[in-house]
């Protein structure tokens, strides 16, 4: 599911915060990083929460948030779907297109090296 780079920012500091939270609670986090107001905010959670990222209780007045997904988890299926959309799911095809245009340093090399053998050794 794609959101954009403010619904991420929220997802981050939900999953950073690691428990339910509120919108009061995000609200903090960001006061030194945004000047949003909070209808801002909470039009961004409702966003999250349309997409399934995030589910919703409403106890009294107050309305906690809780992720539906973990980062990782959310990291592996936008990696695979901008992987599929623009490298047909080819890794392979990932890697030709970084490496082109001195896009792979040779630590990256080095690293990727590093990462086959490992991922080759647990077969």
């Amino acid at each position: 599911m794609r959101i954009s780079s403010s619904e991420y920012e929220i997802m981050k500091i939900i999953w950073t915060i690691n428990k339910t939270v509120t919108s009061s609670e995000v609200m903090n986090v960001l006061a030194d990083k945004r000047n949003w107001k909070q209808p801002t905010v909470l039009t961004f959670l409702n966003r999250l929460c349309e997409k399934a990222l995030l589910k919703t209780e409403k106890n009294g007045k107050l309305r906690s948030y809780t992720p539906t997904i973990s980062e990782s988890d959310y990291k592996k299926q936008e990696t695979q779907a901008f992987l599929n959309e623009l490298h047909e799911g080819s890794i392979s095809n990932l890697i030709t297109c970084m490496g082109s245009n001195d896009g792979l340093t040779a630590e990256d090399i080095d690293d990727l090296r590093k990462w086959l053998e490992s991922t080759r050794s647990h077969d």
